[in-house]
């Protein structure tokens, strides 16, 4: 019998080619689609579940407050945090301490190579997280001094060897830095998946902090650059555990009635570090989780899109079919059997269309990979794991439930058929059929609407954020790393103006300055800022920057002046002067800016002179708010940054120059320079990434949906050809019959715009809540759905129906 099934299944695809190819074709470029999306968003969801503890790691999270005023929320804290926990509540199983490193330079045989990320972590780091060990013992490889740990691809780049008998070089002495600080590798480790949010280079013995800061990077209530991980036992409720952590503040962090601070803490699973952080002073890697879940739900949508269109298209051509089920039923066959024989069509017709899908994903693999710039596979996806089963199993679970799903109501239309309505040529004026097909297409009509105004909300967004003003000049601006292997003293200031005075000799660069930060990344505080006279104090962020950084970015002054060279001391003590923003002229109490020039303020044990205030200016991406800003004439040396404005012409030979310069002061230095404004605008790279994903499968989508409506109006068409006959013969005109074939899918599109608009319209209100600055939705965004769907579809109706219109009206009165 399925014998059978298969030689009438390949028959009816034979037949019916046009029909064939275009169910296969849209229900493989689906499936392609869903597939590629899915990759991507399960492979942000996967992010630190390679742990074997991943489900009872959870990182420390602290909010320090000022009354009720959140001062402070981030992953930073007091060194004795972690330890105290522990000892505290025995649902801890395990905590461990985590520091990160600051970019340094080591040198290997005096060869510099530039670590850019590392931490500082316990042996007990080895024992929650899983990291893959290549050589060397992980319950000694940061337990003493000056012990450092390379990944594979550092110790081969620090080497210069690949596949080599790491083991000889165990006990290999690095130096660090300005000072030679002679570090001993104690081990070589595979370098993080590319699904780890803690991404390193090396990781360095903490141990080696006790020695240099004292007993405080151990355990103290003052100092606060840390972050804790605990593990919690098996079956802990984390959420109700966290709940002790108040009466914990409260045993060590009570405050006082003069300083009113609040320490709360809480606790944020290891899983979702990755989507869902928004904490300052982050040390791992994020994203979006809703962005994730959205393009989940695209993808959904899509291969239900391309199962809606089985459906339209195959019951479309039911008319066509309508004999052969009558003549089947007239032989014997009975109902059941022409089920089984529909269904088995269907299944055999999305067997086709999944290996074609899964042709189509490896041909446009690397494309797809190029464009979210990561390196995914279709067996990686395939092989990866949910609930417990592999994606594979799901793959194929949904594609026969898709089969079977999509192939039962053609099956039971098609089956249905009775042999005298055949004869009478009354088959397909089933009321509840044309209304159940113009449903489906509805419904497609409304995903296509969503899928408009969200790509062009999302594009809009991120324009928005990227052509705002943002009270600097990026362009033109170079940035130059600071030097590493530069002693830090008291010849700092005159050496690093010397170095910029030199760069600013050449007639190409305008301007050279420093800062402690660079933009995009995010500044240290200072809580205790108070007016002199007062006692209220207040947070502000802490910026170092030389007199030529304000001309770099030609900032604007709303009072006083920038810094001068004599502002700048040799003894960092006896520096006393400052420069706010707006933001923070608001937040300390001043009425205007020429008010606050001159008056003084206390913190760091000392009264600074206010000497100019700017205008507000962003130092992060638009997503956040405008923070108040306290900018200070402090050079810190190695961790500081050059800036240099240079003209348009001529670049090469300006960078060049640059170099040369640099090598000249600092001879042993790595040379690493950038554009400022591209790393800036790096901080839109996720939302420009997502976008792109929303277009193009958005794009994909409604291409799907215009096969459906293709179907609808085939078949629509077909059921009146007989009418459109009569009418041509009593006179009507084509544009008569385009226009009365034409109205009835307005009113669809009409009646999916009422819909879907307002829906995505509270969906898009919610997305935009979490920008600091955002664009207005605007009329444009309600116009072009209804346009763009619209057009669309009076294109496919007017191609469609001009076939029948076009008949000659005696072979349409003689049709059926």
């Amino acid at each position: 019998m399925f014998k059978n099934y298969f030689k009438t299944t390949l028959r009816s695809l034979r037949k019916n080619k046009t029909l064939s190819v275009v169910n296969i074709l849209g229900l493989s470029i689906g499936l392609a689609a869903s597939i590629f999306i899915l990759e991507y968003a399960f492979f942000q969801l996967s992010f630190d579940k390679y742990h074997s503890k991943s489900d009872q790691i959870y990182r420390v999270i602290n909010e320090r407050f000022e009354g009720d005023q959140l001062l402070q929320r981030g992953q930073i804290t007091y060194s004795a945090v972690g330890p105290q926990m522990a000892e505290d509540y025995p649902e801890i199983l395990n905590h461990t301490t985590i520091n990160p490193f600051v970019e340094n330079v080591f040198l290997y045989d005096n060869k510099p190579t530039k670590i850019a990320s590392s931490f500082l972590v316990e042996p007990s780091f080895f024992e929650m997280f899983d990291v893959e060990v290549l050589v060397g013992n992980p319950e000694t490889m940061v337990s003493e001094n000056y012990q450092i740990i390379l990944t594979e691809s550092m110790a081969e780049k620090i080497f210069q060897t690949s596949n080599a008998n790491w083991t000889s070089y165990l006990g290999t002495v690095l130096e660090m830095g300005s000072q030679r600080s002679k570090w001993q590798l104690s081990g070589i480790v595979a370098d993080p998946p590319a699904n780890s949010s803690l991404q390193y280079e090396a990781l360095l013995s903490r141990v080696t902090l006790f020695s240099l800061w004292g007993e405080s990077a151990r355990f103290s209530w003052t100092n606060s650059d840390y972050y804790h991980y605990v593990e919690l036992a098996k079956n802990v409720d984390y959420r109700r555990f966290q709940e002790k952590f108040v009466s914990f503040s409260e045993k060590y962090l009570k405050a006082d009635d003069v300083t009113r601070k609040v320490e709360k803490f809480h606790l944020q699973p290891l899983s979702d570090v990755h989507l869902y952080s928004d904490y300052e002073y982050e040390i791992h890697q994020t994203s979006d989780g809703r962005m994730m879940w959205i393009l989940i739900i695209i993808a959904s949508f899509i291969m239900i899109m391309a199962w809606v269109n089985y459906v339209n298209l195959t019951t479309s051509k039911s008319l066509q079919r309508a004999k052969e089920v009558g003549v089947r039923k007239v032989v014997g066959a009975s109902r059941p059997q022409l089920i089984r024989q529909y269904l088995t069509e269907s299944i055999m017709l999305n067997l086709l269309a999944f290996v074609l899908g899964i042709t189509l994903i490896q041909v446009f693999q690397i494309p797809f990979n190029n464009l979210i710039g990561e390196g995914l596979s279709l067996l990686e996806f395939a092989t990866m794991e949910v609930g417990s089963l592999s994606m594979i199993f799901w793959m194929i679970l949904v594609l026969l439930l898709g089969a079977l799903g999509s192939g039962i109501y053609p099956a039971f239309v098609l089956s249905g058929i009775k042999p005298s309505e055949t004869l009478k040529g009354e088959y397909g004026k089933s009321t509840q059929g044309r209304i159940l097909r113009k449903s489906l297409v509805t419904f497609q009509f409304i995903l296509s609407t969503a899928l408009i105004a969200g790509t062009y909300l999302v594009m809009k967004q991120t324009q928005f954020m990227k052509s705002q003003d943002l009270g600097v000049n990026m362009e033109q601006v170079i940035t130059v790393e600071g030097p590493s292997l530069v002693n830090f003293d008291t010849t700092i200031v005159s050496h690093m103006n010397a170095f910029l005075n030199e760069l600013e000799q050449n007639a190409h660069i305008i301007k050279a300055g420093t800062s402690s930060n660079v933009f995009g990344g995010r500044m240290p505080r200072v809580f205790d800022v108070r007016r002199l006279g007062q006692t209220e104090e207040h947070m502000l962020n802490r910026l170092g920057a030389n007199y030529g950084f304000f001309d770099v970015y030609q900032i604007n002054f709303l009072a006083g002046r920038p810094f001068r060279p004599e502002d700048h001391k040799e003894d960092p003590r006896l520096i006393d002067v400052a420069i706010i923003n707006e933001k923070a002229l608001k937040v300390l109490g001043f009425k205007t800016a020429e008010e606050a020039v001159n008056k003084k303020l206390l913190f760091f044990g000392q009264e600074w002179t206010i000497v100019g205030i700017t205008d507000d200016f962003h130092h992060r991406s638009l997503k956040e708010s405008i923070e108040p800003m306290l900018i200070l004439p402090i050079y810190f040396g190695y961790s500081d940054t050059y800036q240099i404005r240079v003209s348009a012409d001529n670049m090469s030979q300006t960078i060049a120059y640059i170099e040369q310069t640099y090598n000249e002061f600092y001879p042993e230095d790595v040379f690493e320079y950038g554009f400022m404004d591209v790393r800036f605008n790096n901080l839109y790279k996720s939302d420009e990434q997502f976008g792109k994903i929303f277009n193009l499968f958005s794009l994909l989508a409604i291409a799907i949906a215009c096969l459906g409506l293709f179907g609808l109006v085939g078949y629509t068409a077909v059921q009146r050809t007989k009418e459109i006959g009569i009418r041509k013969v009593l006179g009507a005109s084509i544009a008569d019959i385009l226009q009365m074939l034409s109205r009835e899918f307005l009113w669809l599109i009409l009646l999916a715009n009422f819909i879907g608009l307002p829906l995505v319209y509270f969906a898009a209100q919610s997305w935009l809540e979490g920008y600091a600055f955002r664009t207005h939705i605007g009329w444009f965004f309600f116009v072009l759905p209804v346009v763009t769907v619209a057009v669309i579809s009076l294109g496919i109706v007017i191609g469609q129906t001009l076939k029948t219109a076009r008949m000659n009206p005696i072979r349409s009165l003689r049709y059926e």
